[in-house]
């Protein structure tokens, strides 16, 4: 009989997660067209090349699309495996590779870092600083010109000595303050700790058992790809996109925090053990982990609230920022390159969530978010959009 009673329940629990499933995929293909219309009608208004767009769910793929060419004024278009620059995109996978070697007991993000890096130390720490703080941006170190540091594309000793050498504003854990530099040490503290290289680290624990197959780490291994997406810059004259002369390499000197490279084929899956469809890479306990709120940020969307009036919050967890958007909890993180923005968006709660891969200094990226959130959700913005381009800074959404 107690047999029988839980082979019952689990059959209307499964049930309820099939139809579940099913009234979100209907609701997915809803507004697909909407969507598809939108980045139409915005690439055209932005002069822009083009972007490639996915929308999936644990074990789905809604839509994928790839619009326009990879580089304006040539015919080569852009495809699913066309190879992009993740940029900060890059922090979500190195938080989901720290979170896995933390829970396979390879190291603690916990644990002091001088444990890992013995002689790395920040001025005026009075408190135990651990991974945990750099995954989070709340080292307590300031992020005030420092990515101008990183943008003078100096050697990367240069950049450690000087984040050493310059006094925290707070302790470890208090405030959030985005920083690439320090994010950046992720990769040493997993070298130190394993006693493996970085990307041993990503090829073993993410990329292969994921079917990440074309993602890679560094500035050669993006040029070196024969399908590749180009860079795209504004014209400080004419507002017009032009193709960029150079990729964007400075950002290659933190690998964990803006380093990594990839097509689309290679973030659906990513995104999909996200959502909890590959349990047996990522369990319900390491996307706990990852996924859970360490400080707030109210004011890191103060400047959108005014034109997206249903954000009611805003923080970050590990490697993934975070807002609550009509009521619901989106987790998310863009990327700023020069010439290159992607975005990676879900709704924990649907287990649904979209990719826009986009070179060009453009808002393509989160305006598309915006408007498949405002879709999705049922809700009106005040702005969806004015087709202006215009610089943002590399802390922007």
């Amino acid at each position: 009989m107690r047999k029988y009673i839980f082979f019952l329940i689990s059959l209307i629990v499964t049930f309820q997660s099939v139809e579940g499933l099913g009234l979100i995929e209907n609701k997915v293909k809803a507004i697909v067209p909407q969507v598809d219309q939108f980045i139409i009608s915005y690439l055209k208004k932005l002069k822009a090349p083009g972007c490639v767009v996915a929308i999936v769910g644990p074990q789905e793929i809604y839509f994928l699309k790839a619009y326009g060419v990879k580089k304006l004024g040539k015919v080569d278009r852009l495809t699913p495996r066309t190879i992009f620059q993740f940029a900060s995109v890059s922090k979500t996978i190195s938080a989901t590779l720290a979170v896995k070697l933390h829970h396979a007991g390879r190291l603690s993000l916990d644990e002091r870092i001088n444990n890992y890096l013995l002689n790395f130390s920040l001025k005026g720490t009075q408190q135990p600083l651990c991974l945990r703080h750099i995954l989070s941006h709340t080292s307590g170190l300031s992020n005030e010109g420092m990515n101008a540091l990183i943008e003078s594309c100096g050697p990367r000793k240069a950049l450690y000595d000087h984040v050493q050498a310059r006094p925290v504003s707070t302790q470890p854990g208090e405030y959030f303050d985005y920083h690439n530099i320090m994010y950046g040490l992720v990769e040493d503290i997993l070298v130190a700790a394993t006693g493996q290289s970085f990307q041993v680290l990503l090829q073993d624990n993410l990329f292969e058992p994921l079917g990440m197959k074309q993602a890679s780490v560094g500035y050669q291994e993006m040029i070196l790809a024969k399908d590749r997406a180009y860079p795209h810059d504004i014209s400080f004259k004419s507002k017009i996109l032009h193709p960029a002369k150079n990729y964007s390499k400075c950002y290659y000197s933190v690998l964990a925090s803006a380093g990594m490279n990839g097509s689309i084929l290679d973030l659906i899956p990513f995104l999909q053990a996200q959502l909890g469809g590959r349990p047996e890479i990522l369990s319900p306990q390491e996307l706990k982990m990852l996924h859970t709120s360490q400080i707030k940020a109210p004011e890191t969307l103060n400047k959108i609230r005014a034109k997206f009036r249903h954000i009611s919050d805003s923080g970050y967890a590990l490697g993934w920022r975070w807002m609550d958007y009509a009521g619901e909890r989106v987790m998310y993180h863009g990327g700023w390159l020069n010439g290159s923005r992607p975005m990676i968006v879900f709704l924990p709660k649907f287990k649904v969530g979209i990719i826009i891969l986009h070179h060009a200094e453009t808002p393509l990226s989160f305006r598309t978010t915006m408007k498949f959130l405002d879709l999705f959700l049922g809700v009106r913005s005040d702005n969806q959009g004015d087709g202006q381009l215009r610089k943002k800074t590399r802390n922007s959404f």
